[in-house]
């Protein structure tokens, strides 16, 4: 009888220790749960505190990173599942595949951006961007506030962001989430919405 009890404290004390350990996901921001939390980086990038997600910082430059900006997720070709759209042909191509802070020059390498932009590959050295499934996208609505639901750092417009995830039933559409109040809804992949890449994306 005490090896069980003494097996049962065991097991109940790592039951605790993984339940803890899973939640990584913020509250809502409106009081329930974990409190949202945010470090800019400094380099056009902001971490969730949460979940450690690195995430783009929007601006009004009128580059990549503008929050105006607005893409497909996929093109009118007849097959409607690919991700051939600019979402992921332009929007993740610069980011990924384009020297930092210039856009232009092709890279696969930092040693590619020697003395061009900030020098580095990808956006803020990193070439792992990806647009984030749509749980991950929602973990940083802000139900707390309204038109945008943000408290992260940077722009954000009140509207429908992409996310990755293709709607079960049809897929010539995907989930989107709305920053105006929050909301989750579906768009056909040949509409253009907002983006906001994150990383990792595993």
């Amino acid at each position: 009888m005490s090896t069980c009890n003494t097996d049962l404290i065991t097991c109940n004390a790592d039951l605790a220790a993984c339940e803890t350990g899973a939640q990584v996901f913020p509250g809502d921001g409106a009081g329930d749960g974990q409190a949202l939390s945010y470090t800019d980086n400094g380099n056009g990038t902001f971490t969730d505190n949460n979940t450690k997600f690195m995430w783009e910082i929007k601006d009004q430059s009128g580059g990549v990173h503008d929050v105006d900006n607005t893409y497909s997720w996929t093109v009118d070709d007849g097959d409607l599942t690919d991700p051939d759209g600019t979402l992921f042909t332009a929007f993740l191509d610069k980011l990924n595949n384009k020297c930092d802070g210039d856009e232009t020059t092709p890279c696969a390498t930092n040693r590619d951006c020697a003395g061009i932009g900030n020098g580095k590959c990808g956006h803020a050295g990193f070439r792992d961007w990806c647009i984030p499934n749509v749980k991950k996208l929602q973990s940083i609505v802000d139900y707390g506030t309204f038109d945008p639901a943000s408290s992260f750092p940077g722009a954000t417009a009140a509207s429908g962001y992409w996310s990755a995830t293709t709607f079960a039933s049809s897929t010539s559409v995907a989930w989107l989430v709305f920053f105006l109040n929050g909301p989750v809804s579906t768009g056909d992949k040949t509409d253009f919405n907002r983006a906001r890449a994150m990383r990792p994306c595993s």
